[in-house]
């Protein structure tokens, strides 16, 4: 991890994020370093009495763990890093659990069930495919970190006489509660100037924690929770092709063309990430009639935002609006409040908490109906909060991991 941090053992430092809870030191490696726009969007949010700070990012801001420091050619959005200087368990922990010799790794493999065993109710491994060939793999502990949609489908998909709404699924709770990052409430500007956009990358900007979750007084609000405000570069020119012209020429034709000409570095969409609640009306199910090339029933999405997390994105687009004009655009757009899709940040559908009645999982990350079955990833998660779910998707992980080496004898065999 880069970044800088904002409260070490409750000493705040400015440069960091001071709403952050304590932290026991400094993160590993400096932040990645800002552009000339970013740094101007952060001097504008101090002189409005906000508080910036550079966004923590799991890139390498120098070399480290035998890995390059970052080159800000920006061509790892949405993708790898050619010089492994973006973090992923690709490049971290996988190949140095490989190295253990005690991790075998099957590739280009679609697990299809999570086989329990009808006596005990545990579960006893799980079935996959490779080429055209099934195979059963035995196992003592099963633990699921196949993202939130395959996390949901493979236990909807495995039924048994146990389990015959699907694995640890008799309480109905799996794929309950799903929701994604409420980020379509979006501000696009336009600045008199260029900004140099072209490349850097997405992880690359300032944030301004002020109104995140609990950070501000919501009495006089009719909403909970709240957003992050995010500003980076990370721009491609052909992007311009499909730029808003802010009601000030057509969408095509020639005036559209040299407006797009003149504006192409002129202008910049922040990422606002919102509080997302969870309902029991927003949840994942297997699909009647699609299904993947295997012939199985693919993960089906019925959710939509509510007006919780549609006053949320009116109240931070205001405030994006604000930062950008201050900073001297010459016109605002705000966008749509959107729909609640498919997601890389993607929640919910095997929620964690203390009540089996209401969650599949329990605080450790294991099933509550099924006690050598664990769940990794953000469908544990309750909820969104303002920022990437990432870092807590990895450290639940590492804490589920914890808490089964230190447990496994009653954990592997009850």
């Amino acid at each position: 991890m880069s970044g800088q941090a904002g409260n070490i053992q409750g000493k705040v430092d400015e440069r960091g994020n001071i709403f952050e809870g304590p932290r026991l030191r400094e993160y590993p490696m400096p932040p990645l370093r800002g552009t000339e726009f970013t740094e101007l969007i952060a001097t504008t949010a101090r002189k409005l009495g906000w508080h910036p700070f550079p966004g923590p990012a799991a890139i390498n801001s120098q070399g480290f763990d035998d890995r390059p420091g970052c080159m800000y050619h920006g061509f790892c959005s949405r993708g790898g890093c050619p010089i492994n200087a973006k973090n992923s368990t690709a490049v971290s922990t996988i190949p140095k659990a490989v190295a253990t010799g005690r991790l075998k790794v099957v590739t280009l493999a679609t697990t299809t069930n999570v086989v329990v065993d009808e006596k005990s109710g545990r579960v006893s491994g799980v079935i996959y495919v490779k080429g055209s060939q099934e195979f059963f793999q035995p196992a003592d502990v099963v633990l699921l970190a196949g993202y939130t949609y395959e996390n949901v489908r493979l236990l909807l998909l495995s039924k048994s006489k146990v389990f015959p709404s699907g694995l640890s699924n008799n309480g109905g709770q799996v794929g309950k509660h799903y929701f994604s990052h409420n980020t379509a409430s979006t501000v696009t500007a336009l600045f008199p100037f260029d900004i140099n956009n072209w490349y850097g990358l997405p992880a690359q900007g300032v944030a301004v924690d002020n109104w995140a979750d609990d950070n501000f007084d919501h009495s006089e609000l009719d909403f909970i929770g709240g957003g992050n405000l995010w500003v980076y570069s990370d721009r491609r020119p052909i992007g311009a092709a499909s730029m808003t012209t802010f009601g000030k020429a057509p969408r095509w034709g020639s005036a559209w063309k040299s407006f797009t000409k003149l504006n192409a570095d002129r202008w910049n969409l922040a990422y606002i990430q919102k509080t997302t609640l969870p309902y029991d009306d927003n949840y994942l199910d297997l699909d009647p009639t699609v299904k993947d090339s295997l012939g199985f029933p693919v993960c089906r999405i019925t959710a939509d935002f509510k007006d919780n997390e549609r006053k949320v994105g009116a109240f931070m687009q205001e405030k994006m609006a604000q930062l950008f004009l201050e900073a001297g655009a010459i016109a605002v757009e705000k966008g749509p409040p959107g729909t609640m899709g498919p997601f890389t940040h993607a929640y919910g559908g095997t929620r964690m908490g203390d009540n089996r009645e209401t969650n599949v999982v329990d605080r450790w990350g294991f099933s509550h109906e099924v006690p050598n079955l664990g769940v990794l990833g953000a469908s544990v998660m309750g909820t969104s909060g303002a920022h990437n779910p990432t870092l807590t998707a990895q450290a639940l992980a590492w804490r589920a991991a914890e808490h089964l080496t230190k447990n496994w004898k009653s954990i592997a065999s009850g």
